[in-house]
């Protein structure tokens, strides 16, 4: 698969719901607002970091997908890097080299951070 996947675009309710849970419990603009920041990260930030920045190598990788990669964009051998016990081995990750992630994954994890901090910095700020 490569690309954005722009030419996708569907009214299934399955994809409707999978990003906003269900449009029917929410307030029109909180589903505005959703659909907004998904567009953003989709179609800006995400093509900006993999074509216009090429972010940590972001081309040696697939655009989409949730796969861990080594540095030369092959599959990382996870299984090498623990051991029986699923304790890391320091070692063989340091033969190995870091884990890389598409930058489609690696965007929506820093999303997902930011998501949790701005929660807790609106509790502090406005509840106290």
């Amino acid at each position: 698969m490569k690309g954005l996947g722009i030419g996708s675009f569907t009214f299934d309710w399955s994809t409707i719901a999978a990003f906003s849970y269900s449009p029917l419990i929410s307030p029109f603009f909180v589903t505005v607002n959703v659909a907004i920041g998904y567009a953003l990260i989709m179609y800006v930030v995400t093509p900006v970091t993999y074509w216009g920045m090429n972010l940590y190598n972001a081309k040696t990788f697939p655009l989409f997908t949730t796969e861990l990669f080594n540095s030369k964009g092959g599959e990382y051998n996870i299984s090498a890097i623990v051991n029986d016990k699923f304790e890391l081995d320091v070692l063989q990750y340091a033969q190995q080299g870091r884990i890389n992630l598409s930058t489609f994954f690696a965007v929506s994890y820093g999303i997902g951070f930011a998501t949790i901090l701005a929660t807790l910095a609106h509790v502090f700020l406005f509840h106290g």
